[in-house]
């Protein structure tokens, strides 16, 4: 396939976005043990400082990056080159202004906001305090992060997904560099207490957002729509721009204000829920760092894949549903669900069955048991938030726009009304199922309304899921094998478990590949047949350097 052919392709698309987001979480994940060991207790405000800050950035950038990423594909579908540029240009300035406006208010309402999330027993002046401070630090993203984003939208627009995944390499390396090089120095070359490192840790996501815009700016400057596609003056002017920015990026407000209105409301209650149902103050503080940091850090893995192809989802649909090309919309709709399904299953059912065997190679022996209770059942809800987040994302590139809302609005109901009485009644575990009972709800829903418009094929979509689950059954057999051999994870090296779990992961995707691809599911997804003359010809690819790939 050539490189024009390539970009195209929705599911090329998806895991070149996929790969950046995949280097990046893996990078997180490198930093989580070193930063452990020099926050240890402090990671607490830590996890309260990126919980408030991904709500309000949700708030903050009101789905503007989308409806650019959907008004340049628009545009560029058009060859109209002149009102891609002014789309950028106006974007640019909107989104500036708010990102000041988010960031003054998130300072403004620290101090409320600390007193909301820290549990009532552990009030005391210094935790407030410090709770006060993370939140303002994080707020100066507000301003920079938002920026970024912009910059993400316009070029996600013009499928330059290669560029998308750069750049978030670049601000995660530069992240961590900062977040571990500035809090060891706080913690040990200058004996500061350990909620530095928390500070420090929060303060990365400025740093780092500010280095990867001068390479944006840097990018931009090269880029050929800057210079040789833009000659004529756009026949929009930009108050109609704004117009159909805020048309495009309303129905994203909504799903943010609802979003954040909902992951504020499962935050600020989730510590009384938990009181009244007789949990310690304690033990709910345990549950918060490892929902919100460790099990969030280790469920990011199949988060790629939703992300990635959420990426893709934008200028792909649009371009299909802008030339009334419901043919391709139906296909783009199939091929999303079902290599999503494909690409979720093998790895959720693995960090569902080695749970415990991940978590300890993070986290050691940092409440275990706990630990790998809360992995466990955040990767289930996971595994439905990738069909949930590919839901939305489809419903609002093919402008169902009120149906949307709807959808949105009744999840938002339901959560307000029963998620504080299953935390009441079940404690922790009503955390994980009402979200779980969310998702699903959404999701069935979400397909009925597709199907309803353009008459997807739910019967040829579940013979995909089915062939994808066939292959995991080995996996779940490999697994309770394993467990017969009674192994104390938590007695043994963290190297020598790494191992082992690396050497069970192959077996168990190898198994699941080798099935799959019996079952036709690869070929019919991929197009990609494996015989003789393929691996002939990979290795004439690899050893012939004349050859072009």
């Amino acid at each position: 396939m050539d490189k024009n052919k390539r970009k195209q392709s929705i599911v090329a698309g998806a895991l070149t976005g996929s790969a950046g987001i995949f280097i990046t979480k893996a990078l997180s994940l490198l930093y989580v043990i070193p930063f452990n060991e020099i926050a240890k207790e402090a990671t607490v405000f830590y996890s309260y400082a990126y919980t408030v800050y991904d709500a309000a950035l949700q708030v903050c950038l009101s789905g503007l990056p989308f409806a650019i990423a959907t008004l340049v594909a628009k545009y560029a579908t058009k060859d109209d080159y002149a009102t891609v540029r002014l789309v950028k240009k106006v974007s640019r300035s909107i989104i500036m202004v708010i990102g000041v406006v988010s960031c003054i208010l998130m300072i403004a309402f620290a101090k409320p906001l600390a007193y909301m999330i820290v549990p009532t027993d552990l009030q005391s002046t210094d935790y407030i305090r410090y709770t006060q401070n993370v939140l303002i630090i994080v707020a100066f993203a507000l301003v920079f992060v938002p920026y970024l984003s912009y910059f993400r939208g316009f070029y996600q627009g013009l499928k330059e997904f290669k560029t998308y995944s750069i750049t978030q390499v670049l601000e995660q390396v530069v992240r961590i560099t900062f977040l571990i090089s500035a809090s060891s120095i706080c913690v040990y070359a200058l004996n500061l207490d350990r909620v530095w490192a928390a500070y420090m840790g929060v303060a990365s996501t400025s740093i780092s957002a500010i280095f990867t815009i001068i390479y944006f700016i840097a990018f931009d400057k090269r880029y050929e729509l800057s210079h040789k596609k833009v000659e004529t003056k756009s026949e929009y002017s930009n108050k109609d721009i704004v117009k159909e920015l805020f048309k495009v990026s309303i129905p994203y407000l909504l799903n943010a204000l609802m979003i954040s209105t909902s992951s504020l409301f499962v935050l600020l209650f989730f510590a009384s829920g938990l009181e009244a149902y007789g949990t310690s103050a304690k033990l709910i503080t345990i549950y918060q760092g490892i929902i919100n940091y460790q099990s969030t850090k280790l469920a990011s893995i199949p988060m790629i894949i939703m992300t990635g192809f959420c990426l893709a989802i934008i200028p792909h649909i649009t371009e299909a549903v802008t030339s009334n090309d419901d043919k391709k919309v139906v296909d783009l709709v199939h091929k999303i669900m079902e290599t999503v399904n494909f690409l979720s299953v093998p790895i959720c059912f693995f960090m569902l069955f080695f749970a415990k065997e991940i978590y300890y190679i993070m986290y050691g022996n940092y409440y275990l048991d706990i630990g790998t209770n809360m992995l466990s059942k955040t990767v289930v809800n996971q595994f439905f938030m990738n069909f949930f987040g590919i839901i939305t994302s489809t419903l609002i590139a093919l402008q169902l726009r009120k149906t949307y809302l709807i959808l949105e609005t009744s999840r938002l109901i339901f959560m307000l009304a029963f998620y504080k009485i299953f935390l009441v009644n079940f404690g922790i575990n009503g955390y994980f199922i009402i979200i779980a009972i969310e998702y699903i709800f959404y999701v069935i829903a979400g397909l009925f309304i597709i199907k309803s418009k353009y008459g997807i094929n739910f019967k040829k979509m579940i013979d995909s899921f089915t062939r994808s689950w066939m292959g995991a059954i080995p996996m779940f057999v490999i697994a309770a094998i394993y467990v017969q051999f009674e192994i104390n994870v938590g007695a043994m090296n963290r190297f020598a478990v790494l191992i082992l779990t690396g050497f069970m992961f192959i077996v168990c995707i190898g198994v699941y590949i080798a099935i799959t691809y019996r079952l036709n599911v690869i070929t019919d997804l991929f197009n990609i047949t494996f015989s003789k003359e393929t691996f002939v010809n990979l290795k004439n690819k690899i050893f012939n350097k004349d050859e072009r790939i």
